[in-house]
């Protein structure tokens, strides 16, 4: 039995330096490849390296911002400040990482994100949490990594007051989840 915990113990701890070591190798492969002048094929082994990377990381959630528009990846107007009149809707841009790809039957690779909001006070009080908030879903031909997520909130009700909004974003083809947070003001 010992041996058995021994050996489960080892491969738990060696399968992120196996992703590093395949990470580096492709990456160094496409060095070698652009070197001798193949560009395609040293982008197709990058994309190769970056697809392992991707598998080994966590989810995470970039670029999270408070905009006034947004229409596509790295194309939104940032507000100008944090401050909501009452029931005024709030958006937020941000760029989700390390999410899984599920299938969708059709042969097309599937996106699924969702994401839960808890309102806190300015004194730390939580004030009340909401599941799937909102959600993407998205089926592609291919692994898109260049992905933006758009949350409208309404958040009704709240007096005039300073609040953090904690979020947590599920990656509904993994396990995989990332908090982040941001904070708004509700006008008096």
């Amino acid at each position: 039995m010992k041996s058995i915990m021994a050996g489960l113990l080892a491969l738990a701890v060696s399968v992120p330096a196996a992703f590093a070591g395949e990470i580096s190798d492709r990456a160094a492969e496409a060095e070698k490849l652009l070197q001798s002048g193949d560009g395609a094929g040293a982008l197709e082994k990058f994309s190769s390296a970056q697809e392992a990377l991707w598998q080994a990381m966590p989810l995470g959630v970039l670029n999270v911002k408070q905009v006034d528009t947004a229409s596509g990846f790295g194309i939104y107007s940032e507000r100008a400040n944090h401050i909501y009149k009452p029931g005024e809707k709030i958006v937020l841009y941000m760029e989700p990482v390390g999410y899984g790809y599920g299938k969708d039957g059709l042969g097309n690779s599937m996106i699924a994100l969702s994401v839960d909001i808890t309102v806190v006070s300015a004194a730390g009080e939580t004030l009340g949490t909401m599941e799937k908030v909102g959600r993407v879903q998205i089926a592609s031909r291919s692994h898109n990594r260049e992905l933006f997520f758009k949350l409208d909130l309404s958040l009704d009700g709240l007096p005039a007051g300073k609040y953090r909004c904690d979020f947590v974003m599920h990656d509904e083809n993994s396990s995989k989840t990332a908090p982040f947070s941001t904070d708004i003001e509700i006008a008096g």
